[in-house]
């Protein structure tokens, strides 16, 4: 669904949902139900200015085109492929990392 992949994309790019339903000028209540799935069909003018605000094409937003997602894929493939090869003194360090990367963004 449109909800998901705006999140995931969002997410991946760093950015709140204040933010975003600033940068596109939409409401941030409208982009959380979108997101949530509770509105599922939103007007083409919502996804074209969502899109811009993420710096990508209407139809990568709707999924037509795999570009976007396929780089959240591929770098989780990547990830993955490096996770299998970590001894256990680095999977700690590395979810201590990422505890501490989550901490940061909760702050904000």
């Amino acid at each position: 669904m449109i909800g998901n992949r705006i999140r995931t994309i969002r997410v991946q790019k760093r950015m709140t949902l204040s933010n975003l339903a600033e940068k596109a000028n939409v409401t941030k209540s409208y982009l959380s139900n979108i997101e949530r799935n509770i509105s599922t069909n939103p007007t083409i003018e919502f996804v074209e200015k969502v899109a811009l605000a993420l710096n990508m094409k209407p139809e990568s937003l709707l999924g037509w085109e795999k570009d976007e997602v396929s780089s959240v894929e591929n770098s989780f493939s990547y990830a993955k492929k490096y996770l299998l090869t970590m001894d256990d003194e680095q999977l700690i360090e590395l979810k201590e990392y990422i505890d501490f990367i989550l901490w940061k963004r909760n702050r904000k």
